[in-house]
């Protein structure tokens, strides 16, 4: 009997965690790649076009400077005018940049109110700078244009620090958003894992029970359960390659006697010594078993008759010679034995039993310590 455990299960669910822990683990380092990458995303571009208009003002108010030297330069009206054009365009990117965030109205409207008026003087310094270029002094532009680049200047640092701070508390809930993400895959997996443990361990009880229910627990042999797991497959396979399939029962001589004698404990000593010795006897392919008391059983799949008696008369042999050391008892012990091969009478497996049980009656009919063989046509005795 195969005595080794088997744990398919145990190996499966083993890969099965390990995948899914490589799965999660995968996920997850791939969101917070991600999460990291984009914290912030939705103020970023805002954040742009808040600190692209700083400029303005640094370019307004060293232009307004280079008024004092040089009021009626061309090129620097030209720059000047150029910039009075963008200056508008910018504060319209900001307020529908401002419009689309989840902002309240309430924390930029302040800042927002200072660009409109900003930007309400723009055709006031535009006619200045018109004025100039006739010939008129710079001075008016100088003061409508400082009084519009604080207004400019305040405005955009008050928005960038709005949209900044507000990109730190993205940041915060992202990262914590990440972190219970992680927290919880992890507390997924631990729970699948104490899952598959409480699966694996109800299936090794599974296996457990199902070995003893098909083991004797005296010899270690299997029992009368697990040779009929075996007897209609090796029945079937020799009925279908032609091959011949041998079945000994084996039972022993005065049994009864051991146990009258020397005590049950003794008794069972004996029948562990015979176990060993029909294991020590026969293949790794045959099934041995244990189907009650003191019989056994051997199937011999291809096996003919010759090779079956040759077998069952190793075995009575080996038993016959047995010491009483062996044994623990002054005691002498020998089988009888009944065989039987497959022939293509036999429609069912229960026949070739019949047939050896026949054959083990014989046996002990005719003496015991023997073998008896039945034969379709006829008796065969060894």
């Amino acid at each position: 009997m195969n005595r080794r455990f088997n744990r398919p299960l145990g190996w499966q669910l083993g890969l099965g965690f390990t995948l899914l822990a490589g799965i999660c683990a995968i996920a997850t380092g791939v969101y917070l790649y991600q999460v990291r990458q984009h914290l912030g995303s939705n103020y970023t571009a805002l954040v742009a076009d808040v600190i692209r208009p700083q400029l303005h003002t640094v370019l307004l108010r060293s232009a307004l400077e280079d008024f004092h030297a040089h009021p009626q330069d061309s090129e620097l009206i030209e720059r000047f005018d150029n910039l009075l054009w963008r200056i508008p365009q910018h504060i319209e990117g900001v307020e529908f940049g401002l419009s689309k965030t989840p902002l309240a109205p309430a924390a930029y409207e302040a800042a927002l109110n200072r660009l409109e008026r900003a930007r309400e003087h723009l055709p006031e310094l535009r006619q200045a700078l018109g004025e100039i270029a006739a010939g008129a002094p710079p001075d008016d532009l100088i003061q409508q244009g400082f009084a519009i680049e604080n207004d400019l200047a305040q405005a955009y640092s008050r928005l960038s620090y709005l949209l900044h701070a507000e990109a730190a508390k993205q940041r915060i809930v992202m990262e914590r958003l990440a972190i219970g993400i992680a927290l919880l895959i992890l507390v997924i997996l631990i729970l699948v894992g104490c899952l598959m443990l409480v699966l694996m361990r109800l299936h090794h009880q599974h296996k457990k029970v199902l070995r003893l229910s098909l083991m004797d627990e005296l010899t270690g042999l299997g029992n009368r359960r697990y040779m009929l797991n075996f007897t209609d497959l090796l029945f079937e396979q020799s009925q279908r390659s032609g091959l011949p399939l041998s079945m000994a029962l084996i039972d022993l001589d005065h049994f009864k006697r051991v146990n009258d004698d020397f005590g049950h404990p003794a008794g069972d000593q004996v029948l562990k010594v015979v176990a060993d010795a029909l294991l020590g006897e026969v293949r790794k392919v045959d099934v041995v078993a244990r189907l009650g008391g003191e019989e056994f059983c051997v199937l011999m799949p291809e096996t003919d008759t010759q090779g079956a008696l040759d077998v069952t008369e190793r075995i009575r042999q080996r038993v016959a010679s047995l010491s009483h050391q062996a044994f623990g008892v002054p005691v002498a012990v020998t089988v009888s034995l009944g065989l039987a091969t497959v022939v293509a009478d036999d429609a069912t497996f229960d026949q070739l039993y019949s047939r050896a049980d026949q054959a083990l009656y014989q046996a002990k009919l005719q003496g015991r310590n023997r073998v008896a063989v039945d034969c379709p046509h006829g008796s065969c005795n060894a």
